[in-house]
């Protein structure tokens, strides 16, 4: 009879000796990620008219500078999108979405035929005028089998007459083939744009793809 308080006594002598079980870890907090601020938005430039082309080819350059790079060229009678103006330079789009500066002299609000014909002025004097081709480039066939766009800027004398030639870039990679778009353009034959009553040199820049 006297073993079970013993018994009793070593149970209750073992649980207090048994370490007591750890507590349970804490869930961890759940971490917030901000979201990235959204860049700004870039506001388009609205439309503030339409100019038509008068020049038989224009340049449309990247900013507003005879020294900037020309981003493609637009015909004579392609109307164009006004984005900005002023006295020398017009920033216009394209109908494929590209934009550039053009020489606001060489551009016309309107439509063609709303415009009238300038008047010829007193003495046999000639109005004003943009430079046209007498005698267009001749295309010459090449058997290189390089393909690309050669860019060169000719000077035209007051004359018509082409007195000197700049490569600009060569798409191609074939130096003849760049040679070749030089000898084309020196071959052509303008007639010269007519301010006050005088005829003017002036830089053409001729684009050509093989």
């Amino acid at each position: 009879m006297r073993r079970i308080p013993v018994l009793l006594l070593a149970l209750a002598l073992f649980r207090c000796a048994a370490p007591a079980p750890p507590p349970p870890e804490a869930a961890p907090e759940p971490v917030r990620v901000e979201p990235a601020p959204a860049p700004p938005a870039v506001a388009e430039e609205k439309v503030i008219g339409t100019v038509r082309v008068t020049a038989s080819a224009l340049n449309v350059r990247e900013e507003a500078s005879t020294d900037a790079e020309v981003v493609t060229q637009v015909k004579k009678g392609e109307s164009l999108s006004v984005l900005r103006e002023d006295e020398s330079w017009t920033k216009v789009r394209l109908a494929s979405g590209e934009t550039g500066w053009v020489a606001s002299r060489f551009v016309s609000k309107g439509t063609a035929a709303a415009k009238k014909p300038a008047p010829r002025r007193k003495g046999g004097c000639p109005p004003d005028s943009d430079y046209a081709f007498t005698e267009a480039p001749l295309l010459t066939f090449s058997d290189s089998g390089a393909h690309g766009l050669v860019v060169v800027e000719a000077t035209v004398s007051a004359k018509g007459n082409v007195t000197s030639t700049k490569l600009i870039s060569n798409g191609t990679g074939d130096e003849s083939l760049a040679f070749l778009a030089q000898k084309e353009i020196r071959a052509a034959k303008f007639s010269p744009p007519i301010r006050g009553c005088v005829p003017r040199a002036f830089v053409f820049t001729y684009r050509r793809t093989f």
